[in-house]
């Protein structure tokens, strides 16, 4: 009996990471600050995805659905959290800051997932 292999779902955190960092050097082009609220923006979208991918793909196996599922619950809800509280942190603690630059890495990196789909052999 052969079992079903793991989706390389780890795989989309390093692309998530090598987008972060492309975005921060082309952000660099612009300024200093611009590449580090780039970089910033990036990692906020990279690291709660990486935590939700180790909480949901830590269980194998039919026996462990409804495990599997309240890890993707949960999962998803402290995803949800750490965003908003990296965001806050972000907002109050780093000075200067370029608001256009920080959520436009947010959002290449978190685009990056429509863009990864299409790569199957990666």
């Amino acid at each position: 009996m052969s079992s079903i292999p793991r989706p390389p779902a780890y795989k989309i955190v390093l692309i998530q990471l090598v987008v972060t960092l492309i975005v921060a050097l082309l952000a660099w082009l612009h300024s200093d600050v611009a590449a580090g609220s780039a970089l910033l923006g990036g990692l906020l979208c990279a690291l709660p995805n990486a935590y939700f991918i180790w909480r949901v793909f830590r269980f194998t196996g039919a026996r462990s659905t409804p495990r599997i599922v309240q890890s993707l619950y949960r999962g998803e809800a402290w995803k949800f959290l750490l965003t908003a509280m990296g965001f806050a942190v972000v907002f109050i603690h780093v000075e200067p800051l370029n608001y256009l630059a920080l959520f436009a890495g947010y959002l290449t990196v978190q685009l990056g997932h429509v863009f990864s789909a299409g790569l199957k052999n990666f």
